[in-house]
């Protein structure tokens, strides 16, 4: 199944650049299928990484139909009605309804089963599975080529193609801003996910939905899944999520600056240099019980590293 790994592959690298500049760095996601409780216990987190690997498998797939690398498909279908604009319809569309079948059967399959299929988890899983794949179709585009002499476009075909899966997460990522938490309203052993504030109304298909709150993230917590943010890069001069304050969390931090040495040669000419390159950066404060363990590893780093270092130092000196 080189789809699956593909698509699960995507998730991760997307997850952790999509949420990069944020306590919660989607870093746990690398020990799948050995989750953290943030991506086991209902958290809108675990929302967003299920919306998105849904997401991610059919899009993969969606766009191996139309490249002709899966057999078992071919090019989407042609949209029925008239084009909207100088063009007409043509070219290999991405196979999204072949894309969302597949993702359809293979992210919902382990919740569809008779142990798990009535059970909360299982209904709030299938849900947010829904959402990924109903977040392809809502950024689903028009793509177009032109055909004509000299780059002209005296003709121009156009089909329906999905964006980078990046778009997608992006997508994804504003309804995790809003998603909604639910509670368990059983009628008879039906589980019914209702809104925990009424008054916001039912949620649509195209939420998230979450049944447990999330910490802070701010440090170190195994029983919920939190990493902490000490040794975290931020940004100084920002006011948002990435910001030293909002990333350390009050605690702090230590402001450095990194002097880069590097050595550069030209093949077949006995032509040497260095270039340098100075930047500023900002790091979580380490705490004083830490400083021991941080002397030990840089000593550790000096030992194993001294040839490197003693030949730096005498190519910096000549």
């Amino acid at each position: 199944m080189p789809y699956v790994t593909t698509a699960s592959n995507v998730t991760m690298t997307t997850c952790q650049e999509t949420f990069v500049d944020r306590r919660w760095n989607c870093s746990s996601i690398i020990q799948a299928p050995n989750y953290t409780p943030d991506l086991t216990s209902g958290t809108r987190e675990q929302a967003f990484v299920y919306a998105l690997s849904s997401a991610a498998l059919g899009h993969t797939v969606a766009r191996a139909c139309s490249a002709g690398t899966l057999l078992l498909c071919g090019c989407g279908h042609v949209p029925t009605g008239p084009p909207h604009g100088d063009f007409k319809w043509g070219g290999c569309a991405d196979n999204l309804q072949y894309g969302i079948k597949y993702s359809r059967s293979f992210s919902d399959g382990p919740w569809m089963r008779k142990k798990t299929k009535k059970t909360v988890d299982g209904v709030l899983n299938r849900h947010n599975n829904r959402a990924g794949r109903r977040a392809l179709r809502a950024n689903l585009m028009t793509q177009c080529k032109c055909h004509g002499v000299s780059g002209s476009c005296n003709i121009k075909t156009c089909w329906k193609g999905l964006p980078r899966i990046q778009t997608i997460a992006d997508y994804l990522k504003q309804k995790y801003y809003v998603a909604i938490e639910v509670i368990d309203h059983r009628v008879r052993r039906n589980p019914e996910l209702l809104p925990v504030n009424s008054q916001l109304g039912m949620y649509q298909n195209d939420d998230l939905i979450y049944t447990t709150k999330s910490p802070d993230y701010c440090m170190p917590n195994p029983k919920v899944g939190s990493l902490g943010t000490l040794g975290r890069r931020c940004n100084a001069t920002s006011d948002g999520t990435d910001s030293c304050d909002s990333m350390c969390c009050g605690r702090g931090y230590r402001r450095y600056t990194v002097e880069k040495v590097e050595r550069y040669d030209y093949l077949g000419y006995l032509t040497f240099g260095l270039t340098k390159s100075i930047s500023t950066k900002y790091h979580l404060t380490v705490k004083k019980e830490n400083l021991l363990t941080v002397f030990r590893l840089v000593l550790c780093v000096y030992w194993y590293c001294r040839r490197d270092f003693i030949q730096l130092l005498t190519l910096i000196n000549s």
